[in-house]
């Protein structure tokens, strides 16, 4: 289990990270003394469990909550405060708990034992999530391809569920407005560049290439998107109402989505 530590105070962030390590032995712990710290911690590293203070300088707690949602939506939020006064405000956020300073043994070991979002097992391998930021992770590590555009290629054909698309479907995709023509060789690199993040990682069969076109194979993927069409409770659990937000053309999908979630709800 990874585990991520937020507090700007170095005394109270060294007495929970002690408490952690007996409660819950053998976890990864991080810390980190500042909100941009933190984010930056969250986008290399998928976190299970964040405690984290809430007045801090620079950005409050509330608001960094808010920010590691967006990248980790299952992430499990844990506020660790001296003010009682926010709780009603950190509850709004779906965190999991809420402790007052000093944080003692029995109110961590209270926490970790009732989890909003239980530690998915499908963590271990590829794993790809579609709710808030569109990441791909291996082992709860975040995979980086080398280029943004293979990552946002991958991300397309995630979106397009197994479908095909043709190169100058993806080159439209990539600049827009601009043809295949123009950017042809560079095309052929950020290809090149996904198929080799993913035979690095030994998941080569999840990139389909036919002359042409390309796709993934579903069935060889763990992703949310995939679980929450399934109907996984989980999956279920994760969406918020986001769905690969620094995409624009994942408008259409992201829509579909908003509308299904509350038509469920009526």
């Amino acid at each position: 289990m990874n585990i991520l530590i937020v507090d700007d105070e170095r005394t109270a962030l060294n007495d929970l990270e002690k408490v952690l390590q007996s409660v819950a032995p053998g976890s990864k712990i991080y810390t980190a003394g500042l909100a941009d710290e933190a984010l930056q911690l969250c986008r290399g590293i998928c976190f299970d469990v964040a405690f984290m203070d809430i007045q801090m300088p620079g950005k409050d707690g509330l608001s960094l909550a808010r920010e590691l949602k967006a990248i980790r939506p299952m992430l499990n939020i844990v506020m660790v405060t001296a003010y009682q006064e926010y709780a009603y405000d950190a509850f709004r956020l779906y965190v999991s708990d809420y402790i007052l300073k000093p944080a003692m043994a029995d109110d961590v070991r209270r926490a970790m034992k009732n989890l909003r979002n239980p530690v998915a097992s499908y963590q271990k391998g590829l794993f790809v999530q579609c709710f808030g930021n569109f990441e791909v992770f291996y082992d709860g590590k975040v995979v980086n391809f080398g280029r943004a555009k293979a990552k946002e290629i991958f991300a397309y054909m995630i979106d397009r569920k197994g479908s095909s698309s043709t190169n100058a479907e993806l080159c439209s995709v990539l600049w827009e407005d601009e043809g295949e023509k123009e950017h042809s060789s560079y095309f052929a690199q950020v290809v090149y560049a996904l198929r080799a993040g993913l035979k690095e990682l030994g998941c080569e069969g999840v990139f389909v290439h036919s002359r042409n076109a390309y796709a993934v194979a579903p069935d060889r993927i763990s992703c949310d998107y995939y679980n929450f069409l399934a109907g996984d409770p989980q999956a279920a659990g994760a969406y918020r109402g986001e769905y690969m937000t620094q995409y624009s053309w994942a408008e259409i999908t992201r829509a579909r989505l908003y509308f299904s979630s509350t038509k469920e709800k009526d």
